[in-house]
């Protein structure tokens, strides 16, 4: 039986992550069209660790950081077809996020908050740096 898109996205997906996961990515995807939600949960609980990088480097200022996790929470996931429960979850995970980003308020502390969990997302390199 061949999967479809719409049996991979509401297929028992095990989801535990926290925003303890999140970590710094110093080449977040861009804030539009960066990822795609579709692809499944992981995608948009990533989403938010982009937000996040984006705000560490002054790329986004506080009030555009918490509008894009709460477009992302209320007009993108619950129409994506995952499950009820990672909706939930992702839910609640944008909530938190939020409270967190109002919490730290400034890049400087929100970038040392992500690297408290861990080093930087590992930068991809270029193809000649990979070959040489």
């Amino acid at each position: 039986m061949r999967r479809g898109a719409s049996e991979k996205k509401t297929s028992t997906t095990r989801f535990d992550f926290s925003l303890n996961d999140l970590r710094f990515n110093p080449l977040p995807p861009p804030l539009q069209g960066g990822r795609e939600f579709s692809k499944g949960p992981i995608e948009a609980f990533l989403k938010i660790e982009d937000i996040f990088s984006l705000f560490a480097m002054g790329k986004l200022a506080l009030d555009h950081a918490i509008r894009a996790l709460n477009y992302a929470r209320f007009a993108i996931i619950p129409f994506q077809g995952y499950p009820e429960e990672i909706v939930k979850k992702l839910d609640a995970l944008y909530e938190e996020a939020v409270k967190v980003l109002e919490k730290l308020r400034t890049p400087d502390n929100v970038k040392k908050w992500l690297l408290s969990h861990g080093p930087p997302r590992k930068m991809i390199k270029r193809l000649d740096e990979f070959f040489g």
